[in-house]
């Protein structure tokens, strides 16, 4: 009995000792950068939702509710807005959390950072962190989750609640679908937000391709997205972490918090040990995979019953909307502007199709033989290489040597044959070509080989290159930012804005027509359903300052495929709206801003504002 009585007292006190230790707070300083409530609303805000009251409301509370919630769980926490950021502000902070912006890092910047949601891309594509902008599509669950990693186990052990749920539709549009399974399992990060009338803020995903292939980052989640299963939601690149989810801790469960504080105590580790391999190429060996899948006939035929289902819809959507105004009800800009697209029955020719996904040079050579395509790019599958960030070609000199370009041995036979007086030029192309490295002798190439034989690795998103693994040591921090890579050429916008003015059918007006023309396999938006949070084109005249009140009427778009109410325009927009010579008289310029989202099957670009001069 007594020594019962003296083993229970001991196990009371050790639990005491426990929830004092789990309370005790963690000897950190951490600064929090975001927007200051008392201080006027910025135009622009970082945060997005398909509900406008939800981007205001995280204004107005989330710099109050992130201070209480880290003040509870840190020793020194600071918080500031945005506007009065500089990067010396962190030599103080042991993490310092972005959630506003804009922030502009340089690129040495090495102290440890939390990126939240969207401040990921905004802060990382600058300075080439591998966290691009994806898609602003992250809901409230996270799937594909590393539980093994050091933020689910330290200082707080989290057992994350894992519940099978049916997989994200979109994860089954592309090359990936074959061995994506019908249930994930899913962990809750964002509360179930019933008791909001509206979306809540949205997170943001990067690109899974690519994101692992340097030792400098790492994957520890992906994310319900309008992408796929690759899409990163939680990763680490160097001394940054991105933390894709939206939520403030308010927001978050009990579960996520937790997470989020250990995410703040792991990437301390990383102070002062910067990013090894810079983001430079999109456009990984996966697209030659995608490439595979979309050159179907079937496909293509699916895609034409998508097309005509599309408009069928869209008739009926522009009725329903008719309907609404003439009851009354403002449909807003968005609408009007839907509501005066036509309709197109014209569908692509399979010709074209396979140009547009093959080029126009395979299809001389294979014309609709989709085999041909198949055993050309995996009979060449190991050879390709950038032609510019967002595409690749076949790389003739490495097919020539008949090595795998991401393979070692490729560097070891090029050096033999520059020792050997074999091919030299062909050796040379190659070598320059897959490092950062220019050798003028096969003895230098000799000694850089064989000293950093057993640190290389390959990153194709680092440029389709070889590097030397450094970590541990101090790494050049900005390498990759400014080197020339003749494999490269800078990647141009997917949509250029073009304009004129025409005369109008009244002899006191005249029609202003904007056009754009879109890179084939691109698309951007002619209208998206309010709960998307994809980027509708939108066209704002200003002359003097001022708005312009104009409807503005459009080319036909096309129903995206794999939706139900989303529609795009392809190859060329145009759009054309009625000015009268009073608006314009005495006036020689305004200004047109063009805001459009670009996207393909596989990736989507930040959203853009084009500023326009026009000359009347």
């Amino acid at each position: 009995m007594k020594r019962t009585l003296i083993f229970l007292l001991t196990c009371l006190a050790l639990s005491g000792f426990a929830i004092r230790g789990a309370a005790q707070k963690i000897d950190l300083k951490v600064l929090y950068v975001g927007y200051d409530p008392e201080r006027p609303q910025p135009e622009k805000l970082v945060y997005y939702s398909t509900w406008e009251p939800a981007v205001t409301a995280g204004y107005k509370t989330r710099m109050a509710d992130f201070k209480s919630y880290l003040n509870g769980r840190f020793t020194g926490v600071k918080v500031m807005d945005v506007r009065d950021y500089k990067p010396a502000e962190s030599e103080t902070a042991d993490v310092t959390i972005f959630d506003a912006g804009p922030v502009n890092l340089p690129a040495d910047f090495d102290r440890p950072a939390i990126l939240l949601h969207a401040m990921a891309p905004n802060i990382g594509i600058p300075i080439k962190l591998k966290f691009d902008w994806y898609c602003q599509c992250l809901e409230d669950e996270a799937l594909n989750v590393n539980t093994r990693h050091q933020i689910f186990n330290k200082p707080i052990k989290v057992i994350p609640t894992m519940i099978e749920k049916p997989t994200p539709s979109s994860f089954f549009n592309g090359h990936q679908a074959a061995n994506t399974p019908k249930t994930m399992k899913m962990w809750r990060v964002v509360k179930e937000s019933a008791s909001l009338p509206g979306k809540y803020l949205i997170g943001m995903v990067s690109h899974g391709e690519g994101f692992a292939d340097s030792p400098d980052a790492e994957v520890i989640s992906g994310g319900d997205c309008l992408k796929n299963a690759e899409a990163v939601a939680i990763g680490r690149h160097g001394n940054y972490l991105m933390w894709g989810f939206s939520a403030s801790p308010q927001y978050m469960t009990d579960e996520g918090k937790n997470v989020f504080i250990n995410a703040i105590c792991y990437i301390k580790k990383y102070d002062h040990k910067p990013v090894l391999v810079r983001k430079l190429q999109t456009a990984t060996r996966s697209e030659i995979d995608e490439l595979i899948y979309r050159i179907d006939e079937d496909l293509y035929k699916k895609a034409l019953i998508s097309r005509k289902e599309g408009n069928q819809r869209l008739l009926k959507m522009q009725e329903e909307l008719r309907a609404k105004k003439a009851a009354g009800e403002d449909i807003g800009k968005s609408n009007e502007m839907f509501l005066l697209m036509p309709v197109s029955n014209e569908v692509q020719s399979f010709d074209d199709y396979l140009k547009q996904f093959a080029g126009v040079q395979l299809f001389a050579k294979y014309g609709t033989d989709v085999g041909k395509y198949h055993q050309y790019f995996r009979d060449n599958y190991e050879y390709f290489f950038p032609e510019n960030e967002m595409a690749l070609k076949l790389d003739t000199d490495a097919r020539t040597l008949g090595v795998s370009n991401r393979n070692p041995s490729m560097l070891e036979k090029c050096v033999v044959m520059l020792e050997n007086h074999d091919r030299e030029d062909l050796a040379e192309r190659l070598l320059t070509r897959y490092t950062n490295e220019k050798f003028t002798t096969a003895a230098e190439w000799r000694h850089w080989l064989d000293h950093n034989s057993t640190k290389l690795f390959f990153s194709e998103s680092g440029g389709f290159k070889f590097y030397a693994d450094t970590s541990g040591m101090k790494a050049n921090p900005v390498a990759g930012l400014s080197q020339k890579n003749d494999s490269q050429k800078s990647f141009s916008d997917p949509v250029s804005v073009s304009w004129r003015i025409e005369k109008g059918k009244a002899p006191d007006t005249i029609n202003l027509v904007v056009s754009a023309k879109i890179l084939s396999g691109w698309h951007i938006y002619a209208y998206v359903p309010p709960e998307s949070p994809f980027i509708q084109t939108n066209l704002n005249l200003k002359i003097k300052n001022k708005p312009v009140k104009i409807s503005w009427q459009s080319t036909p778009g096309v129903a995206l495929a794999g939706t139900s109410q989303t529609f795009v325009y392809e190859q060329t927009a145009e759009f054309s709206a009625k000015l009268s010579k009073n608006q314009i008289k005495g006036v020689r310029n305004a200004t047109l801003g063009f805001y459009y989202q670009v996207c393909n099957d596989n990736k989507c670009l930040q959203p853009t504002e084009k500023k326009i001069l026009i000359a009347f």
